[in-house]
């Protein structure tokens, strides 16, 4: 089984970190989220979305207390791999049913069933209450955090931003 580093994403992460959620979005999602959106959804899109967020150091300079980190190959040459990423923040949502909210936690398809989910997840949140809103379509992240204590609460809606995809809301 590959043995994984995981740290502090930094800025220096942004073009790696657009390449690994763009491979983690199509491994997901396509047949789930529509051809428009995963077209509009970049490698360098999201290195510009990621460098945003990293700018002011660890955190997203917009949300404080945010946490990104980086899982990557543990590589001796020190040039290991990006292989997932995870994220939690402060909820900014005024009805939400917990103060944490996990914002994105994806892992290559290559890593699923070693661990590395649930190592990047405790990382983030540890014990803590939380919520995440998942792809209502995505069984395999329902079945996921079913097994990491979540639930789902019954809210559910289209996501705007995502082509009005169905989007189910989860809580622990």
């Amino acid at each position: 089984m590959p043995e994984f580093r995981i740290r502090p994403a930094t800025l220096a992460d942004a073009p790696a970190l657009g390449r690994v959620h763009r491979a983690c979005w199509l491994e997901t999602y396509v047949g789930v989220l529509s051809e428009r959106f995963l077209a509009a959804a970049s490698t360098a899109s999201l290195t510009e979305e990621w460098a945003r967020m990293l700018a002011a150091g660890s955190a997203d300079a917009t949300v404080p207390g945010s946490i990104i980190i980086v899982a990557e190959l543990d590589d001796p040459a020190g040039e290991g791999e990006l292989l997932g990423f995870a994220r939690s923040a402060p909820s900014d949502d005024p009805e939400a049913p917990r103060p944490t909210k996990l914002d994105s936690l994806y892992a290559r398809a290559s890593t699923h069933g070693s661990g590395l989910g649930p190592r990047l997840l405790d990382i983030v949140l540890g014990d803590r209450p939380a919520y995440a809103w998942i792809v209502t379509a995505n069984e395999r992240a329902r079945r996921f955090y079913e097994k990491q204590g979540f639930a789902l609460d019954g809210l559910g809606h289209p996501y705007g931003p995502w082509d009005d995809a169905h989007c189910s809301r989860m809580v622990r």
